[in-house]
């Protein structure tokens, strides 16, 4: 990929060689793909990040969400220094592509990352694809820098939240009319429930698209992670659910954080106390594994105001993360 002039707000650096973006290749990249991912991330995540490692990297590619022909690594002088995915997501429409692009520290903010993130847009157009997306936590100055100076807009802000778990908080307006079953993920009538109720859940907000049974036993077999999960119902009627994460790697690290991971209630049922009520038996079994914080992230314009029922709760905002959008063709 031949150097263009670089935008203002990037880094100049000098070039001791021509930049040289690839496609990923299985049984050749992932172990620079792994390093180079937990440099990036560990980096602007800090001890949130969950190191990947090439066990996780075997579980992608089992999965429903692997697409090696949206991977690419980009090297310089024969060295990988980026690991770049643009992702297509077929089921969700051709409206736009979500770009990812991690890399070596010494080189973020630099020429180099600007042709990156060119190479993936020049992707996007060639595939059709009218609309870029891409993710970047508030701390990532210059990634932010890079997407405004190209004509990125944000479009969305997320809120992490955490909340010590000696600060649990009962007697808040939980619902006392409904009881819990446990999602057993080796049944598979309870995936497919699981699946019901997460896409009734979340129809209509941002990004959102139908998740499949496929993608939801997937995702309650990650590896290195215990999951657990509890329906709630209404008499007989199951109106809700909440799965909580641990990582095994944080615990052993000293980390004891567990994760919300996903909490939907059906329309009918909310304003009721459903959503609270959820909450509390999930915090109470992180407690009850050894947990001591837990955290979890919201839309902050979530059409259901969830974020108001986490700080009732106890939850506060420790950082934020933002959506940028911008066209594949500027003009």
């Amino acid at each position: 990929m031949v150097p263009s002039p670089a935008s203002p707000g990037v880094r100049a650096m000098t070039c001791k060689g021509q930049l040289i973006i690839r496609p990923f290749v299985e049984g050749r990249d992932e172990i620079a793909w792994v390093s180079i991912t937990n440099e990036y991330l560990s980096h602007f995540l800090g001890p949130d990040y969950i190191p990947r490692s090439q066990e996780d990297m075997e579980w992608l590619k089992k999965s429903p969400w692997y697409n090696p022909d949206g991977m690419f690594v980009a090297e310089l002088e024969g060295e990988p220094i980026g690991a770049i995915s643009v992702d297509v997501d077929e089921r969700a429409g051709r409206r736009h592509g979500t770009i990812s692009i991690e890399l070596r520290l010494r080189y973020v903010g630099t020429e180099y990352e600007r042709q990156m993130l060119l190479f993936s847009l020049e992707n996007l157009r060639l595939r059709g694809i009218p609309y870029a997306r891409t993710w970047v936590r508030d701390n990532m100055v210059e990634r932010i820098k890079l997407l405004e100076a190209e004509g990125f807009k944000k479009v969305r802000s997320f809120s992490m939240m955490k909340m010590r778990l000696s600060e649990f908080k009962h007697e808040i307006g939980e619902c006392r009319h409904i009881w819990f079953r446990p999602i057993e993920p080796t049944r598979n009538s309870d995936i497919g429930l699981l699946t019901f109720l997460l896409n009734e859940a979340f129809k209509g907000q941002f990004g959102f698209r139908p998740t499949t049974v496929e993608e939801n036993k997937a995702w309650l077999s990650q590896p290195s992670k215990e999951l657990y999960g509890v329906f709630a119902y209404w008499d007989k009627t199951p109106v809700g659910y909440i799965v909580l994460e641990v990582s095994k790697k944080l615990v052993e690290a000293g980390r004891k954080v567990g994760e919300v991971s996903s909490i939907g209630v059906l329309r009918p049922y909310r304003r009721l106390g459903v959503g609270t009520a959820l909450l509390l038996e999930g915090l109470k079994w992180l407690r009850e594994y050894g947990i001591e914080e837990a955290m979890l992230e919201t839309d902050d314009d979530n059409p259901t105001k969830a974020k108001r029922l986490y700080e009732k709760v106890g939850f506060k905002v420790a950082y934020k993360e933002f959506v940028y959008e911008r066209p594949v063709s500027l003009h």
